[in-house]
């Protein structure tokens, strides 16, 4: 019993770590063609490193922020990311394409648009929700995609009986908005009585990279990998 105890504990910490590794996160499909493929790259990350941050920022912001923004430079821009790693990417003399995972500052983020007088504070809703698991594996899982949810800031268990839990989620923001952005990850929210009901969903997979470009000259260099900058 007592190494059971201390395997739940690392996992629940394991989960905290990964919400908090990826809470500020943006996925972005790059194609771009210049001069050369140095240049192709360049630009190709200025323009993640933009959608990342445009990304982020509807969560500390309005309209005012955004076009605040998007005055940044690009040099600017790079101020709030974290890093950037490379997913896939495909080269040629004048081309680059890639899907590149953009990690941001929030905090930093949060902290210039409250100095520009351009942040509103999100309220704290509290989210109730009872799931039928099949197996504690099962529930941990659910519980840590949730913790990876933007906005979750704790993920509260109320009760637990046999392949059976009550949890409460304190999310900031919106109600509909943490049911849509847990929808995208495969959980769907059933409202009755103040309490929700989860049930799984498949999602359909992302075209790849090599799907979205079959027209790839053959000097084109493929390179797949997980290359951070």
């Amino acid at each position: 019993m007592k190494y059971i105890r201390i395997f739940l504990i690392l996992l629940v910490f394991s989960a905290g770590v990964a919400q908090a590794e990826e809470k500020y996160v943006s996925i972005a499909n790059v194609d771009i063609t210049a001069a050369n493929a140095s240049i192709a790259k360049e630009r190709a990350m200025a323009q993640a490193n933009r959608k990342a941050v445009y990304d982020i920022a509807p969560e500390f912001t309005d309209e005012r922020g955004m076009k605040v923004l998007e005055s940044l430079t690009d040099e600017q821009i790079l101020y709030f990311i974290k890093e950037a790693t490379v997913l896939e990417e495909k080269s040629s003399d004048v081309r680059y394409i890639a899907s590149l995972k953009i990690s941001v500052h929030g905090d930093i983020l949060h902290q210039y648009l409250q100095e520009k007088g351009v942040s509103e504070e999100l309220q704290l809703a509290e989210i109730n929700v009872l799931y039928v698991f099949s197996g504690l594996q099962d529930w941990l899982n659910t519980e840590q995609t949730i913790r990876t949810i933007k906005n979750v800031e704790e993920v509260k268990t109320v009760a637990m009986a046999k392949q059976k839990v009550q949890f409460k989620v304190l999310y900031r923001g919106a109600t509909d908005v943490f049911i849509a952005s847990a929808e995208q990850k495969g959980l769907r929210l059933l409202s009755g009585n103040g309490l929700y009901t989860l049930r799984k969903q498949n999602i359909a997979p992302a075209a790849s990279v090599e799907q979205k470009d079959n027209s790839e000259t053959e000097n084109g260099e493929n390179k797949d990998g997980g290359t951070q900058y």
